[in-house]
């Protein structure tokens, strides 16, 4: 990267003017700069890590964690963190890349505790007093286990449903039902088990999860109508997805009492941003998947073609005028289609009003 932030400011087009090129090179020349810094930093950087603490010493920046002033540690993908017990110490966080990481977890497990463990315990033991939940521990502990055999069960049916979504979507219609039913399923037993359930494990609580029921077979939809349909107009479904985002929504964060008295503003978001990008995709994929209508067929001709690779590949045909487009424009197709379609041939546009009102079309031969 260093190297790609020097060597751009040379290849813009000197007739553009300093003016133009001059501030994009200045940025450029500053990126390499940060990106030179920061190797330095890792290139000298060391945790050293003794019976008296654990220290950092880095090119720019040194800090120093005496035992006793050592809480625990916490960890997560991509780095273990040292969490001093007061403010007057800094905690040091280790990437994951960091050599001897495997023994350095080793060496702070042995002697301080796993704070997300420890929260995990003394939420679970803040659930087993909840008398909301029973009248007496057994029937509080026997809730729970019901709160949780629920939770593995809408997580699995997440899972089976993003992949029979993007996989193998046979029959169809089945597939996008699924793929609707799972987030309110879920939106429903979090209701029903109020305050045993949760959709934002972020905070480690011991509370089971449904997040993978809401989010991935919402993923599944958004997928599968960007794949498969085009729309003329998105406008028409705008009321219908955020009413059902909204709906949605609104049953996540009434659900969830015992997490909204203690971090509303999140609660609030994440249910919010949940909900409105499963009414999208609820509505995308209704609009088009249960359209009934006839088409309109256009034949149109072939002007040229072309594709984008990456990650997944994308084909398209860039076709005349028709129906509403009036000018020449791309349309995207299957890979089998584009390889049998060259220019001056003709395929057929099949545009449909769409069940809510979005009209929306298909390419075929």
């Amino acid at each position: 990267m260093i190297v790609v932030f020097l060597i751009c400011p040379f290849l813009f087009d000197s007739n553009q003017g300093f003016l133009v090129y001059g501030p994009i090179g200045a940025v450029m020349w500053s990126m390499a700069g940060l990106f030179s810094f920061l190797l330095y930093d890792v290139y000298k950087g060391r945790h050293t890590f003794s019976e008296q603490g654990v220290s950092y010493r880095g090119a720019f920046r040194s800090k120093d964690l005496p035992m006793a002033a050592i809480k625990g540690y916490r960890t997560d993908q991509n780095y273990t963190y040292i969490v001093p017990s007061s403010k007057q110490h800094r905690g040091i966080r280790i990437g994951y890349t960091s050599a001897g990481y495997a023994e350095i977890q080793q060496w702070l497990a042995s002697r301080f505790p796993d704070l997300d463990v420890q929260q995990q315990e003394q939420d679970a033991e803040k659930l087993l007093l909840e008398e909301d939940f029973g009248r007496n521990p057994a029937e509080r502990e026997a809730a729970l286990t019901s709160a949780r055999q629920v939770g593995r069960v809408l997580s699995v049916a997440g899972y089976l449903t993003i992949g029979w979504l993007l996989f193998w979507p046979q029959p169809y219609d089945w597939a996008v039902l699924a793929g609707l039913a799972v987030p309110p399923l879920a939106a429903a037993a979090l209701f029903w088990h109020r305050g045993r359930l949760c959709f934002d494990d972020s905070d480690n609580s011991a509370r089971p999860t449904i997040t993978a029921a809401l989010l991935f077979p919402t993923l599944g939809l958004l997928l599968r109508a960007m794949l498969d349909f085009e729309l003329l107009a998105y406008a028409p479904l705008a009321p219908y997805a955020a009413g059902t985002g909204l709906l949605l929504a609104t049953a996540l964060v009434l659900g969830s009492p015992q997490l909204l008295a203690t971090n509303s503003r999140r609660v609030v978001l994440v249910g919010t941003l949940l909900g409105l990008l499963y009414g999208a995709a609820a509505a995308t994929i209704v609009n088009c998947t249960f359209d009934t209508h006839s088409p309109q067929v256009y034949a149109v001709p072939v002007l040229g073609k072309h594709y984008t690779a990456g990650k997944t590949d994308s084909y398209y045909l860039h076709v005349g005028p028709w129906g509403s487009r009036r000018q020449p424009d791309d349309v995207e197709v299957t890979k089998s289609l584009y390889e049998r379609t060259a220019a001056a041939d003709t395929v057929h546009v099949y545009q449909r009003p769409g069940h809510l009102g979005a009209p929306w079309f298909t390419t075929g031969e």
